[in-house]
């Protein structure tokens, strides 16, 4: 930390935070997240066109920020044939010229499986190339790109599926799950680099508005009724749970819930 610099506040100035799945959602708002924290972000998605809408709202939200000091580039990490050379080249694009402090990922395939019925072997295989194969392809070539040090970290993203399972969520929660003990291998093989996940509740985000359609109020009026707090979750607010855990040097193999209190009731 450069001298004059507030002891918490300023922790994330000047670091290199790249968030895969930083176009929309949750990624997003922890890329705008770091931006106000003066961070140098690298943000990657899978369709160039949403990238290039995300990057012009990040430089908006900060017009104070360089145009140097905001990037993207499309990533496509669903392609199980690519997706090791996808991540070399974003991982390399984040470093720049320097080192990664932070890697957040975010993305995953929304699509829902079919009911337990219907499945195929190709349903339940699609979502873990970008739920478990990329995150693991980020990790073996982290060490390349990030200094081996506890002031840096690599957080993944569960889901509260894993503890409390709708119907006909099987697949994304066994996903769910196998992020969190997978999180825990990679902080002892990775030691002294950081690892933790975020588990978030129901967030209303864009890709959800989408999915629910006109079912939208309602799905919001149940979470609300669900939790504890009486709200659904933001992507602002959940942001706050990746921040922490870029922050705490004394965090690692540990999953952060931030889901309203939805398990208690």
């Amino acid at each position: 930390m450069t001298q004059g610099a507030r002891k918490y506040t300023d922790q994330l100035r000047n670091t290199r935070v790249l968030v895969i799945g930083g176009t929309s959602g949750i990624g997003f708002a922890v890329a705008e997240a770091a931006v106000e924290h003066d961070a140098i972000v690298t943000i990657a998605g899978s369709k160039q066109a949403k990238l290039d809408q995300a990057l012009t709202r990040l430089q908006e939200s900060s017009p104070h920020s360089a145009a140097d000091r905001i990037q993207g580039m499309q990533c496509d990490l669903g392609d199980p044939e690519t997706v090791e050379a996808n991540v070399q080249r974003l991982l390399a694009l984040a470093a720049g010229d320097g080192k990664i402090n932070h890697v957040v990922i975010t993305a995953a395939d929304m699509t829902q499986p079919p009911a337990l019925e219907g499945l195929t072997v190709a349903d339940v295989q699609r979502p873990g190339v970008i739920r478990l194969v990329a995150p693991l392809m980020v990790a073996k070539h982290l060490p390349a790109y990030m200094e081996q040090d506890a002031g840096n970290s690599l957080t993944l993203t569960s889901g509260a599926h894993c503890l409390k399972p709708d119907p006909g969520w099987t697949v994304i929660s066994g996903y769910c799950g196998a992020v969190e003990a997978m999180a825990r291998g990679l902080a002892v093989d990775l030691k002294p680099l950081r690892v933790n996940v975020v588990a978030p509740g129901a967030v209303l985000t864009e890709a959800v508005r989408d999915i629910l359609g006109g079912a939208t109020d309602l799905a919001v009026k149940m979470a609300k009724e669900k939790s504890t707090v009486a709200q659904v979750g933001t992507p602002e607010s959940v942001a706050q749970a990746y921040l922490y855990l870029m922050k705490d040097r004394y965090n690692s193999g540990s999953t952060l819930a931030t889901n309203g209190g939805m398990l208690l009731l």
